[in-house]
């Protein structure tokens, strides 16, 4: 859904909360449903695409009632394995500086090249699955720049 729907849903939900308590309940449901974060979706482009090597990247992330989830779809100029885990450990590296990710973020389940036949995740690099930024920033260490 778009940002047309967002902009009704919230103008829906601020008539609501001012009509009374059976409106102001239905405004809190309407609340709780798929909420877009595009901060969260530029911040993670702008980084991702700052890094040498990556061709293109385009996310997805929610806020939720009790939750939410971030979604990422990175392409990188790679015809090996071994420079495709090095272009993605430079991206993680480049997500662990910045500090406008929220901890609680995760990074991209795969990355991939131009013409998907190299794929590469986070577990050749050192991480036992899909890491949030929080592990990302563990593993690299604190005293990162940009």
């Amino acid at each position: 859904m778009g940002k047309g729907w967002e902009r009704r849903r919230r103008r829906l939900r601020q008539r609501l909360a001012q009509a009374g308590p059976v409106g102001g309940t239905l405004a809190a449901v309407l609340g709780m449903g798929r909420s877009r974060n595009t901060d969260c979706e530029d911040l993670f482009a702008e980084t991702a695409l700052a890094v040498d090597g990556v061709v293109s990247a385009e996310f997805d992330c929610s806020d939720m009632f009790g939750g939410g989830w971030e979604r990422g779809k990175v392409v990188l100029r790679a015809s090996s394995r071994d420079e495709a885990i090095r272009i993605m450990d430079a991206l993680l590296r480049a997500f662990a500086a910045e500090p406008g990710l929220e901890p609680r973020w995760s990074t991209p389940q795969e990355y991939r090249n131009e013409d998907g036949s190299v794929v590469v995740g986070a577990l050749a690099v050192g991480f036992s699955g899909v890491p949030t930024i929080r592990e990302v920033r563990e593993h690299y260490g604190e005293g990162l720049t940009k």
